[in-house]
């Protein structure tokens, strides 16, 4: 292994050192001749240099991550984008309210009242939840998800720009790499509903911290090891998919390494036991118990997430999405139509000039090795992201495909394999990164060493012939227009009824049950919003996650209750449409007032909340009111009912007669 490569860039070498101190003088406030630096105030000063610039990158990375929300701020209580994320303010209120209440933090009946939820299988991302904790109790759980979503883009960036810069000296080069992962197409696309998988500041770290462990001499190995197992574990408490995919990709890069260095094999592992033993010591010391709460825990539904799984489409490697700037409209809307429609998982975009772009890179630089194992492993990730069979234009056709082998593996079934496009992301930005400073090299001198998988230097013509420089600077203007978002994203305000954080709201019992209206499911998951903003202070009925079905498969529906009738009206009141569980929708009777008392008692509801946000709220209330009589807070955009307990029982008696 080179030792360049292996070692912290600093930008100077020891003549250089030697240079500033004996050239640089400080001068002296009596007009006396200026005294030389010493090496320390040498050294000292490129720190603080070096600190500057490392403040620059980062704070450009988070000047153009404020376009993507742009009106909306980081920390913004007032603006959502909406849909899956209305479901992550739930998760991010969750982590605070059960740490200070002393409750399960993988399980709860808090939500999909009575049977409950495991959150261990749920994307509760109990990390973010943790370091926003602050701002969710003194602000809004609202505000620390605009931050996350905010801080997604400048942290996965300055993470990758910080892992760069271990390998490339010229710093421009690594700033560049960061940006094309920070702001990739897979970080852009799940931003728009996934905060957990589009926070991915670690999956660098922990592959620096695998080819540390392998790499580093003595203590530095072990001390590489225990930070390895540190950001594992770290990874799957902000998502464990993420956490599961990239230990995959670690060990398939070390099966890749291994069959071009297989003499090395034995003697890398050897070194390196100790440290590898410290990093699984963490990892199972600390997700010993969420991985049994995910297999054995209460709530918990068997089998895959997703039975019918999302795999990338060969086309939509090459074409743009709607959420690229630069596109041809047709070309962008039929595009944004492949993955079965699923804009959000849609993130597997190269485009074709960037493509070609990482071709002639691997093939100019191809006497650096390192090049060339990212140009392998950018092949390996984009074709298992192509899952089980190769789909063209959704068209799953029998063409079988390496990941038909990896998904019998443990717990892969629950591994949606378009998302591994995270790592040719960042696969292709070090071959960006790394290439830019070999061609660097090559410009400021004639004769430039490169380095293999640890084989002795050799010398390349250093002369670039302007052909080639026009021909790569021509490819790396598209690939930098072919990735441009279509920022701003759009959001909207927060529609929270004024109840909900009111004094009001004071009033239900802490830990009760209560009855909102619209049902919250996975057609309106603004109610289970509302929860969190009132700072979980009751348990509601029905909701958006991952629950066991009646066969003990993962459904996205809430459970059934009894009687079924009262929920199809309940459902079909809020949506406006079809009910469920299937079947006919009641009319508002007497009898249906009856069984609405009936699933009040059944269920311990204490408080009924009805807002205007039905689709059909007339026929909602005046079920109400004929089940409930007249309600007790009319404000806000809500109705609501006290003491429903009491209420049914003084009407459940006419119901008997």
């Amino acid at each position: 292994m080179s030792r360049r490569l292996s070692s912290p860039v600093t930008g100077f070498s020891e003549k250089d050192s030697e240079v500033v101190t004996s050239t640089l003088r400080e001068p002296s406030r009596s007009g006396a001749p200026a005294q030389p630096l010493t090496k320390g105030q040498a050294q000292e000063g490129r720190r603080r240099r070096a600190r500057l610039r490392l403040l620059a990158a980062f704070a450009a990375y988070a000047f153009v991550a404020l376009w993507a929300n742009y009106p909306e701020w980081p920390g913004d209580p007032n603006r959502i984008r909406g849909g899956d994320l209305d479901q992550m303010v739930w998760y991010l209120a969750w982590t605070p309210h059960a740490i200070a209440h002393g409750q399960n933090l993988f399980a709860t009946n808090w939500l999909n009242y009575p049977e409950g939820v495991n959150l261990a299988q749920n994307t509760s991302a109990p990390l973010l939840g943790l370091v926003t904790a602050p701002l969710t109790l003194t602000v809004s759980p609202i505000a620390s998800l605009n931050l996350l979503l905010w801080l997604a883009f400048p942290l996965s960036a300055f993470s990758m720009f910080l892992v760069l810069r271990r390998w490339v000296r010229w710093e421009a080069a690594a700033f560049v790499g960061g940006a094309l992962y920070g702001f990739s197409p897979y970080v852009v696309t799940q931003n728009l509903e996934h905060l957990n998988l589009a926070f991915v500041p670690l999956p660098p770290v922990i592959l620096l911290c695998a080819y540390e462990t392998v790499c580093r001499d003595g203590n530095r190995r072990l001390r590489w090891g225990v930070g390895l197992g540190l950001s594992i574990v770290a990874q799957f408490y902000i998502s464990a998919e993420i956490a599961a995919t990239t230990v995959l990709i670690v060990v398939l890069a070390g099966v890749v390494l291994a069959v071009a260095r297989p003499q090395s094999v034995i003697l890398s592992l050897r070194r390196s036991r100790n440290a590898f033993a410290a990093a699984i010591g963490i990892v199972v010391a600390g997700l010993a118990y969420p991985t049994w709460m995910m297999t054995e825990g209460p709530f918990r539904y068997r089998g895959p997430a997703y039975p019918s799984g999302f795999s990338a489409d060969l086309l939509s490697t090459i074409g743009p999405t709607k959420l690229q700037m630069v596109a041809p409209h047709r070309l962008a809307i039929s595009d944004s139509r492949l993955l079965f429609g699923n804009l959000s998982e849609n993130d597997s975009y190269l485009g074709i000039p960037l493509m070609v772009l990482l071709v002639v890179l691997v093939w100019v630089c191809r006497k650096n090795g390192w090049i060339r194992f990212a140009g392998v492993m950018g092949i390996v990730t984009t074709v298992l992201s192509l899952g089980p069979h190769l789909v063209v234009h959704n068209h799953v056709t029998s063409i079988p495909l390496p990941w038909d082998l990896l998904r019998h593996l443990p717990l892969a079934d629950n591994i949606i394999v378009a998302r591994l496009s995270l790592y040719t992301a960042i696969f292709a930005t070090i071959i960006v990164a790394l290439a830019m400073a070999d061609l660097r090299s090559r410009w400021r001198s004639r004769a430039a060493p490169t380095h293999g998988f640890g084989s002795s230097a050799h010398f390349i013509d250093g002369s670039l012939r302007p052909v080639w420089v026009g021909l790569l600077g021509l490819l790396a203007a598209l690939s930098v227009l072919s990735w441009l978002p279509a920022w701003p994203l759009k959001t909207r305000p927060v529609a929270v009824p004024a109840f909900f954080r009111s004094a009001a709201a004071d009033r239900i019992p802490y830990g009760s049950v209560v009855l909102i209206s619209p049902y919250p499911s996975v057609k309106d998951v603004q109610p289970q919003m509302w929860q969190a903003v009132a700072r979980m202070r009751f348990r509601i009925i029905g909701g958006y996650a991952l629950v066991p079905n009646a066969r003990g498969a993962s459904s996205i529906l809430p459970d059934v209750l009894q009687p079924a009738a009262v929920q199809r009206f309940l459902w079909a009141s809020a949506t406006g449409g079809s009910a469920y569980p299937r079947g006919r929708v009641p009319n508002d009777d007497t009898e249906l007032a009856c069984q609405l008392r009936g699933f009040l008692l059944r269920y311990q509801v204490n408080t009924v909340v009805s807002t205007t946000a039905n689709a059909r709220p007339r026929p909602l209330d005046a079920l109400y009111f004929r089940a409930l009589g007249s309600p007790d807070y009319v404000a806000g955009g809500a109705t609501v009912w006290f003491h429903a307990q009491t209420r049914v029982q003084r009407g459940i008696a006419s119901c008997t007669a």
